[in-house]
């Protein structure tokens, strides 16, 4: 029984390992490689989840750092969750999340320099309408990003374009700017306030909470959001494709690759996914069978997360036994297509 036990646990967490996305949102980092997610006692910041869904999507990528872990120099990377941002970053950041398509030559009409690693990114924002700008012309690149103005260019960007009002802070008055835009990011859950019930429309954003309510966006426009088939059709190509995977001994894994992105596609293209595949085999893992038809957990525009039932057969002492294993892939449209960016055998 403590054989079995462990071999159920190592397909597990090496099935986990090989899993995780690769087209436009392309990442060379895992959410592993972020050293300043968790404290020295184990403790997760309060935004870990969100956080590390960006980083699995590719959309937050961090700052490269090297350290001293264990007497050696170390790459890394830290996602700086309590640091402000500013415009510029945010733009940046935005723009990747949406994957839109760029500018096509056109340039915003603001008075002031943009950087030229964020000049592209803010040009296409402003085309789609989803950053304007100051009153006086200029888009103040450099400058700390404020709660209101992210929530601002969230609402901007939405497909939902109804009209919502959410809960009222006392803080944020008819009168204030971006009134309507907070009302509405309150109602369909971009944003939530601070558990004293204010906004601090004005404060500066730290990087969490940007994450926060970015991921939130992606997570709750769903206006335009696909038809359950549409998901189920795509998430079934991966699944199909990766049983050939682990049952074909050659291990080519560019019939699955077309389907991923962002962190999905670093697993998926790593010379030692083979490998990995190997040692399941040799710890008496013979494969895996879908057992029901998919199933769509949730979906938005943006994001979804489609699941099936399977069984993965395990041989021990020359005894085949059958096991649960539910699978949940996780999606994101790039362009007009779904890809899988993480998946996981957790249950709803």
């Amino acid at each position: 029984m403590k054989r079995f036990a462990a071999i159920v646990l190592t397909v597990t967490i090496l099935m986990s390992m090989l899993y995780v996305p690769a087209i436009a949102n392309k990442t060379g980092y895992l959410s592993g490689d972020f050293y300043d997610m968790v404290n020295d006692k184990g403790e997760q910041h309060w935004a870990y989840d969100q956080m590390t869904e960006l980083i699995a999507m590719g959309i937050l990528t961090g700052y490269s750092e090297t350290k001293t872990i264990y007497g050696e120099r170390v790459q890394v990377q830290s996602a700086k969750p309590n640091q402000k941002i500013t415009r510029a970053e945010f733009a940046a950041i935005l723009y990747q999340a949406l994957n839109l398509n760029g500018s096509n030559g056109d340039k915003a009409p603001f008075s002031d320099k943009i950087p030229s690693w964020a000049a592209e990114a803010v040009n296409a924002l402003y085309k789609e309408g989803i950053i304007r700008g100051n009153p006086d012309g200029t888009f103040r690149p450099d400058r700390y990003i404020s709660r209101a103005e992210i929530a601002a260019m969230l609402v901007n960007a939405l497909n939902d374009r109804s009209s919502q009002t959410g809960k009222s802070f006392p803080d944020v008055s008819s009168g204030h700017w971006a009134s309507g835009s907070i009302g509405k990011a309150s109602a369909m859950g971009i944003i939530n306030g601070f558990p004293n019930g204010r906004f601090y429309p004005d404060r500066n954003a730290q990087r969490a909470e940007v994450m926060v309510m970015l991921y939130q966006y992606l997570l709750n426009d769903r206006s335009q959001a696909p038809a359950d088939k549409t998901l189920i059709s795509r998430a079934g190509k991966v699944s199909d494709a990766m049983e050939s995977f682990i049952s074909d001994d050659n291990y080519d894994s560019a019939s699955v690759l077309q389907y991923l992105t962002g962190e999905m596609e670093v697993i998926m293209s790593d010379s030692e996914a083979g490998e990995i595949i190997r040692e399941l085999k040799e710890e008496g893992f013979l494969g895996y069978s879908v057992t029901s038809p998919g199933r769509v957990v949730r979906k938005s525009d943006r994001l979804a997360e489609v699941a099936y039932d399977s069984t993965a057969v395990l041989r021990i002492d020359e005894i085949e036994l059958e096991v649960e294993m539910p699978i949940h892939y996780f999606l994101m449209k790039i362009g007009d297509e779904w890809y899988i960016y993480k998946e996981n055998y957790e249950t709803e």
